[in-house]
C-alpha cells in the first residue's frame, strides 16, 4: 500500500489553509461561500458515490442503522465542539479568551479521527483499496474548517507555537484514523470487512449531518443569494464529475 500520498493530501490542505489564516484575516462572507461549496460537494458525494457503494457491499438494514448512528455520533460531538466542524464559531468573553477551549479541540480531533477510519478498505480476500473520492472530500471539507479553527485560536491568548501545534494535531488525526484501519487489517482483525463497512456507514452519517448543517446555517433567514447557489451548484457538479 502506498500510503504516503494519501497522508500528504490529507495533511497539506490543513497546514496551508491554517498558515494563511494565521497570517491574514479571512472574510466571513468568503468563508461561508467556501463552506457552502464544500457542504454541497460532501452532500452530493454521499448521495451519488458513498451511499451506493456502502449499500452495494453491505447488508442494507445494518448499513442504514450505522448511517443513522454516525449522524447521532456527530450530534453528540457537536455538544463538545459547538459545531466548529461545520464552521460554526462562538466568540468568547475576555475571561474565556485566556483559556483554550478544550472541549472544542477534543471534539474536533475526535471528529477528524473518525473520518479517517474508512479511507482504507480491506477485503476478505486480503486485497485492499484506498477511497480517493473520500480523501478529496475530506481535503475540501477541512479547508474551511481549518480557517474556522484558526479564527477561534486567534481569539485566545496563546503563542504561535501553540497554535501551530494544535493545527498539526488536527492535520494528523484523519491520517491516524486511516493508518489505524490499515494496521487492524494488516495484523488480521477478524471480520475486518464488516468493520470497514461499519466505519464507512458511520462516516456517511457524519457527512450527511455536517453537510446539511452547513447548508442550513449558511443561509440567512432560510434564503440563499445567487452567489451561494452558484457555489453549491459547483460543489454538486464537482462531486458528480469525480464520482
Amino acid at each position: 500500500m502506498n500510503s504516503i500520498l494519501p497522508i500528504i493530501y490529507l495533511i497539506a490542505p490543513i497546514l496551508i489553509a491554517g498558515g494563511i489564516a494565521l497570517k491574514i484575516k479571512i472574510n466571513q462572507i468568503n468563508l461561508r461561500l467556501l463552506l457552502a461549496f464544500s457542504a454541497a460537494y460532501l452532500f452530493a458525494l454521499s448521495i451519488i458515490h458513498l451511499l451506493p457503494e456502502a449499500f452495494e457491499v453491505g447488508e442494507v438494514k445494518q448499513i442504514g442503522l450505522f448511517i443513522v448512528l454516525g449522524f447521532c455520533i456527530q450530534l453528540l460531538i457537536d455538544t463538545f465542539s459547538t459545531g466548529i466542524e461545520h464552521g460554526h464559531l462562538h466568540l468568547h468573553s475576555a475571561e474565556c479568551k485566556k483559556h483554550l477551549p478544550k472541549g472544542i479541540i477534543i471534539g474536533l480531533l475526535l471528529h477528524s479521527f473518525l473520518e479517517g477510519l474508512p479511507i482504507y478498505y480491506g477485503h476478505g480476500n486480503g486485497s485492499s483499496h484506498i477511497n480517493h473520492q473520500l480523501i478529496l472530500g475530506l481535503a475540501l471539507h477541512n479547508i474551511p474548517i481549518t480557517i474556522a479553527f484558526v479564527s477561534l485560536l486567534k481569539e485566545h491568548e496563546s503563542t504561535n507555537s501553540k497554535k501551530w501545534l494544535l493545527l498539526l494535531m488536527f492535520s494528523i488525526m484523519t491520517p491516524v484514523g486511516f493508518l489505524s484501519s490499515y494496521l487492524l487489517q494488516t495484523f488480521g482483525l477478524n471480520n475486518y470487512q464488516t468493520y470497514s463497512q461499519i466505519a464507512f456507514a458511520i462516516v456517511i452519517g457524519i457527512f450527511l449531518h455536517i453537510s446539511t448543517a452547513i447548508l442550513f446555517e449558511s443561509s440567512d433567514h432560510h434564503k440563499y443569494n445567487k452567489t451561494k447557489i452558484v457555489m453549491m451548484a459547483l460543489g454538486i457538479i464537482l462531486a458528480y464529475l469525480i464520482s
